[in-house]
């Protein structure tokens, strides 16, 4: 570096320039990963169309038989559990026996 006046006044400008690359370089990285952060969202299932008057009108009916809604939704979510783990157990013995 130089230690005339004219040699601060460009070390100056030249330190000014640099800030100014690093907040363009640091703009274009943000804009980079929120575009990429966005295309990587999961989007949410759409529910279809009438979805939350079926759900109300069920919630009703079950409920007003004096029985829990959200209770009768995870016996429902056990079944579908339970059933694609036993269909899975029988797909995974037959693929073991043809191997043997």
């Amino acid at each position: 570096m130089s230690h005339n006046e004219f040699g601060k006044a460009t070390d100056k400008n030249q330190d000014k320039d640099m800030k100014q690359d690093d907040k363009a370089a640091t703009k274009d990285t943000t804009e980079t990963s929120k575009k990429a952060s966005s295309s990587k969202r999961s989007r949410r299932p759409v529910r279809p169309e009438g979805f939350k008057e079926f759900e109300a009108l069920a919630k009703g009916i079950i409920e007003a038989d004096g029985s829990s809604y959200y209770e009768w939704l995870h016996e429902r979510h056990q079944d579908i559990i339970l059933n694609f783990n036993v269909s899975n157990q029988k797909q995974i013995t037959n693929v073991a026996k043809k191997g043997e």
